[in-house]
């Protein structure tokens, strides 16, 4: 017989912006009405700090949650929540102990996720979770129970994925770390401080739909990206004991000062990233809408190009995101799950001035003249993209990807 769930109605939300911690409001569950209300408190209004510009103005007053998409959660809640890969070990983790996984409220994930979770929002109480010791990390171990983890077996450690994970989103497997770039250690990040000398990257392990080679092949599609202009953070190849190869890249959430504010397009605008609900349209509105620079809306149009021409189609709304300084300007994120993908039924997430199956350079064209993009800003941008392309054997032979990948890839990307 399954135990109950003590289940969590209130939470504090606060602030780990660039060092400093600050209260932001109260967020309440409301069983009867299966939503979520949150109010600010008095005093991070008067900051003046807008964390979700759109849908949550900085008023006083309490503020219903939408019912959908987010489970009667709203949007910016929504954004530090797990999904996918942290979804899954999550749910094991209270199966094991006896829990039914299928009740628990958007707030009872939240305080789980507690002050470990990606960004600068941070949630109490937090999830009663025992933490494995600060042990160093060994990549082909890890591996190996996230393949575990996939097939469901009972002998995964599921506890050590669940706390390396560190909120991370997506569904392929992945772990937070501090990585020592010099010397190849890692160390896990639970969110309390890294040793000198450690930076903190993302780790990602093979999907079960993914190919044998996805660490090279995405690393060769970072520099790739790299070359066409897009805005990237740093990457890199890691290899474990074993000879297997795990892309890492760095993470964009965090800096020398602290931690950064991130919200994606996804939890801005209250979108389904799970079924195609907005198109690149409304992306470069919101770019435009929220940084209020016209240099990252030029950033954004190039990224769509990149991923129409790269036939990266898994270009969903939560795969696209903004950050926030400590004086409230906001930026695009550098971009991220940036490699080969076929997208749902073989189309992109977000249409192209409406086409997502077969867009071409008129699509594009189209959509930057609906976007109020210069037409010399787009053309530049769709000839860099292609002259990056056209060097991708070179970016396959630098990650080490079989010849057979890459030639692969290489029709499909340049019809060679």
């Amino acid at each position: 017989m399954l135990k109950n769930v003590d289940h969590v109605t209130r939470l504090d939300v606060s602030l780990d912006l660039a060092g400093r911690t600050q209260a932001v409001g109260t967020l309440a569950w409301s069983t009867a009405e299966r939503r979520s209300y949150f109010e600010y408190a008095a005093e991070f209004i008067e900051t003046r700090l807008s964390l979700s510009p759109i849908a949550m103005r900085l008023e006083r007053g309490a503020v219903a949650a939408p019912h959908v998409p987010f489970e009667g959660l709203h949007g910016l809640f929504n954004d530090s929540l797990p999904d996918g890969w942290g979804r899954k070990l999550l749910d094991r983790h209270l199966q094991r102990l006896g829990y039914d996984h299928q009740s628990l409220s958007p707030l009872d994930r939240l305080s789980f996720v507690g002050t470990s979770g990606m960004g600068a929002l941070r949630y109490k109480p937090t999830g009663d979770l025992d933490v494995p010791d600060k042990a160093a990390l060994e990549l082909d171990w890890l591996a190996s129970q996230a393949e575990l983890a996939q097939r469901d077996a009972t002998e995964a450690d599921i506890d050590r994925l669940l706390a390396e994970q560190g909120g991370s989103a997506g569904v392929r497997p992945k772990i937070v770390v501090g990585l020592d770039v010099q010397t190849g250690l890692l160390f896990p990040d639970r969110n309390t401080g890294l040793p000198e000398g450690y930076a903190p990257y993302i780790v990602k392990f093979k999907a079960d739909s993914d190919s044998e080679e996805i660490g090279a092949e995405e690393y060769a599609y970072s520099l790739m990206a790299q070359a066409a202009g897009v805005d990237m953070p740093k990457t890199l190849l890691l290899s474990g004991k074993s000879g297997a190869r795990y892309f890492a890249v760095e993470r964009f959430d965090r800096t020398a000062e602290g931690s950064r504010h991130i919200h994606t397009l996804s939890g801005l605008l209250h979108a389904d990233h799970r079924i195609p609900s907005v198109d690149y349209g409304s992306l470069l509105k919101a770019t435009r809408i929220v940084t209020r620079d016209e240099r990252h809306v030029k950033q954004m149009f190039r990224r769509m190009v990149f991923n129409v021409l790269a036939r990266n189609r898994d270009d969903h709304a939560k795969n696209h995101g903004f950050a926030m300084d400590a004086d409230g300007i906001w930026s695009a994120t550098p971009a991220y799950d940036i490699t080969f993908s076929s997208g749902p039924g073989g189309e992109h997430n977000l249409t192209i001035a409406g086409e997502g199956r077969n867009p071409n350079n008129a699509h594009i064209m189209a959509e930057a003249k609906a976007s109020g993009v210069r037409v010399a800003d787009a053309a530049e941008a769709y000839d860099c993209v292609k002259a990056a392309l056209d060097l991708w054997p070179k970016f396959a032979e630098a990650a080490g990807l079989s010849g057979r990948r890459t030639r692969e890839l290489d029709a499909v990307l340049n019809s060679r």
